[in-house]
This record gives C-alpha cells, sequence and structure tokens, in this order.
C-alpha cells in the first residue's frame, strides 16, 4: 500500500519564549517508510498520531491501512505483543485485563483497570457479550427490549445494530465472526422454536437479520462460540477456546478424572492434539471453596504469559501459572454476582466503516 510521492507533514511549532508561531516543514519521507513505522506502533499510539495533524489522520483512517495494521498484528508480523486483552463485565463494572512487562522485569503479571462503558449504554443494565473478532465486541443490552451493539473498546466507536429477531430468554448459542467469502461480519444466535432450531444470523453488509430453519437437535455446553481460522467452533460435552492462533479444549473435573487442557498444534490435524496442562481436580475445587463434584469450570483464555484463567459458575475467576504451579484468584464475586468475558485484540477495525467489506482477518 502507498506510492513512491513523498509524503510532507506540516507541523506547527510554537516557542513560549517568544510567543509567535511559526509554519515549518519538518519532514518529507517517503510514505512507505511513514507506513512501515506507523504499522509497527500499537493502537494506543495509532489513536495519539492521528491527532497531530490532517495528513497522518487521513493515513490512519485509511482503510487499506487498518486491514494491513490488522493482519499484522494477526499474524505476528506486528512485534507488539501486548495487543491481546480480557474484557470482563462484573455486576456494574467492565474490567479490562491484560498482561504487561514487570518493573524488575521479572517476567510479566496481569494489569487490571475499569474502563467506560460504550456511551449508547447505561452503567446499570443487564449485559450479555456475544463474542469478539477483529477487535470489535458484540454486546447485547437489556432484557426484554434488548439492542445489540458492535463496539471497540480501543477506538470507542459504536455501532447500534437492528432489533433482533428473537426473545432474549429463548437464546441457546451464539456466535461472531468474520466471513472472509463475503467480507463480511456476522452474528448468529441460535434460538429455540416449537420444533426446531431457529439460526437468526445478522450480515454487517447488508445490516439485516435473516432467519434458517434447522430440524437438527443441536445442543452445546457452551454458549458463546469460538472464532479461530474462519469458522466459529463450539463443543457438545465439555468446553472449547483459542490463544495464540490455536485451539484449546479441556474436560470437565471429576472426582475420579483431572482438569486438562488440549491444544490442536496444527489447525485440523486430529493427530496433532496435545495435552498441555494437567490439574488436580481436588486442588481445583479448593480453590473456588467447592467440592469436586459441583466444580463447573471454564477456561476463559491462556494469557500470552501462559497463565490460564478460568471461572466457576460465572462468580470466581482463578488465575493458573503452569510455570510455578500456583493459583490466584482475580475475582471473586457474592453468591448473587455474575461475570462473563472474552478475548478481543486492540485494532483500529471501527464497526461503522467496517460494512464496506475487506476489513477482517480470519482467526480473531
Amino acid at each position: 500500500m502507498g506510492s513512491s510521492a513523498e509524503f510532507r507533514i506540516q507541523i506547527r511549532c510554537s516557542s513560549n519564549m517568544r510567543q509567535r508561531r511559526t509554519n515549518t516543514t519538518l519532514l518529507s519521507i517517503p510514505i512507505e517508510l511513514i507506513v512501515d513505522i506507523l504499522l509497527r506502533l500499537p493502537v494506543e499510539s495509532l489513536i495519539r498520531c492521528r491527532c497531530v495533524c490532517k495528513s497522518l489522520r487521513s493515513l490512519i483512517f485509511d482503510r487499506r491501512f487498518v486491514m494491513t495494521h490488522l493482519n499484522n498484528i494477526v499474524t505476528g508480523i506486528n512485534m507488539n505483543t501486548n495487543s491481546f486483552r480480557l474484557l470482563v463485565s462484573h455486576n456494574d463494572s467492565l474490567l479490562l485485563m491484560y498482561c504487561e512487562g514487570s518493573k524488575d522485569g521479572d517476567g510479566s503479571h496481569l494489569a487490571i483497570k475499569e474502563v467506560d462503558h460504550p456511551a449508547v449504554m447505561d452503567t446499570d443494565v443487564c449485559l450479555c457479550i456475544l463474542g469478539s473478532c477483529n477487535g470489535l465486541v458484540c454486546l447485547e443490552i437489556g432484557d426484554d427490549n434488548s439492542i445489540i451493539i458492535l463496539w471497540n473498546p480501543c477506538t470507542r466507536d459504536t455501532k447500534v445494530l437492528p432489533q433482533p429477531p428473537y426473545h432474549f430468554q429463548d437464546k441457546m448459542f451464539h456466535g461472531f465472526g468474520y466471513d472472509s467469502l463475503t467480507e463480511d461480519y456476522k452474528i448468529m444466535l441460535a434460538t429455540e422454536g416449537p420444533s426446531e432450531v431457529m439460526m437468526n444470523v445478522f450480515s454487517l453488509k447488508r445490516n439485516s437479520w435473516r432467519t434458517y430453519e434447522y430440524l437438527a437437535d443441536l445442543r452445546t455446553t457452551d454458549q458463546q462460540g469460538c472464532f479461530l481460522n474462519g469458522a466459529l467452533h463450539w463443543i457438545t460435552f465439555e468446553g472449547v477456546t483459542s490463544a495464540r492462533n490455536c485451539l484449546y479444549v479441556y474436560n470437565d473435573p471429576t472426582e475420579d478424572t483431572d482438569f486438562c487442557i488440549w491444544i490442536m498444534k496444527e489447525y485440523g490435524v486430529k493427530e496433532s492434539w496435545t495435552r498441555v496442562i494437567k490439574i488436580s481436580s481436588e486442588i481445583l475445587a479448593q480453590q473456588v471453596f467447592v467440592e469436586v463434584d459441583k466444580l463447573e469450570l471454564k477456561v476463559v483464555c491462556i494469557l500470552e504469559n501462559g497463565e490460564v484463567l478460568m471461572d466457576h459458575e460465572g462468580k470466581v475467576l482463578v488465575s493458573y501459572n503452569p510455570k510455578t504451579r500456583t493459583f490466584r484468584n482475580i475475582i471473586k464475586g457474592k453468591e448473587d454476582d455474575e461475570f462473563q468475558a472474552t478475548t478481543y485484540l486492540e485494532t483500529l477495525v471501527s464497526p461503522v466503516t467496517a460494512a464496506e467489506g475487506g476489513g477482517g482477518a480470519n482467526n480473531m
């Protein structure tokens, strides 16, 4: 992307001593070099760069730039490894969790901070996280008269979607992903009809819903689908998640079986399944303060430092470090508390302009 033309940036400089302003051309650099530098920056830095001048703002808003920056993050070309985020909805708060380097240089730790709600919602309404893809988070807000929005937590861009053709209470499972064949973001909501499963599919390109009848008896143990390699994944007996472009599955711990996590090292190859973590069910039960036969664990995500975040019934969020074999309680709610979580990447993708198509990658 880019041409051989030079890209001139006009910046107004000020002098406090002389109280005067002068216009001067500070840079005359080939656009390829500028683009290459900018593509290596994290989103937070790019947002600040957009305020420098109109030329930089225009470049960073360019759809081709947004796509290239996204693909660099997903494929690992962008070496900024701190773009992975975990968004947690807990009571009336939205919490952001991510790995950051320790000040003493000894590895990394989990940082937690509170973030503002999307501007279109109140802070005291019911919120359901439907999924995330390419930096966009799909949220369902409200109970009976619910609305669905697409939201970029990093840029704060928000798009309110048309009312879905289903009732909140009837939802069985759901997912949000990017269809690379049609270059379109889609939401899938499965609801239970009188004698069949109704598949409600929203197309961001069309800005509309379509409903399909599906006669098969579909049952999953996890409501939120996992998007990887251009497909949504559900598992019908235990749990599924993804991390670092790999698919992970895990079992339900019991008195007779330990809690194990397997990774599919080569996508689609059955023989590549490898067990990477094994934890005693008895020790896990002690961490979440329940008996083994009452464990209801879900792997929320696997962080870049290898820590595994797990939740028990949406009430306890615990971190397990496989290197030190130690646990840490992140959230321990009250009896009537409940939280939801989703992982996402920090990107420039806008839910408003993403409808134009061509703004996606197949993994996150």
